[in-house]
């Protein structure tokens, strides 16, 4: 069963999930005030427009890691160039729990996605 918001999909997470997807969550609401999230392809998403075309940031949990999802996978790459402990899959970049460092590196190049206006 899906999630139908963004707290419902943090409730069903494992408590290192609930801890890292929480902390990504509060910290795009303090970056992007203006945005809303919402579920979209199972996980909490954040569109820059109306579709997501326009671009996205989204965030999911595994058992062993969360993923930072992107609109652009270029963008991806340049991040994992930085972040060697991380892997990557299809348009995002998976952090495994506890490498906190790596987590920060990758909430920087959040900040710097241009697809989103700051408030």
């Amino acid at each position: 069963m899906s999630a139908g918001s963004v707290t419902e999909y943090t409730d069903n997470l494992s408590e290192n999930g609930k801890k890292y997807v929480s902390d990504f969550i509060g910290f795009m609401r303090e970056q992007y005030p203006q945005i809303d999230s919402k579920i979209c392809f199972s996980m909490p998403m954040w569109l820059a427009g109306e579709k997501m075309k326009d671009g996205y940031i989204a965030v999911s949990a595994a058992k062993n890691h969360f993923s930072i999802h992107f609109s652009e996978e270029g963008y991806v790459t340049n991040i994992a160039k930085m972040v060697p402990a991380c892997k990557t899959g299809k348009q995002c970049i998976n952090i495994k729990y506890g490498d906190d460092g790596s987590y920060q590196i990758v909430k920087g190049y959040v900040k710097d996605f241009n697809v989103f206006p700051h408030s």
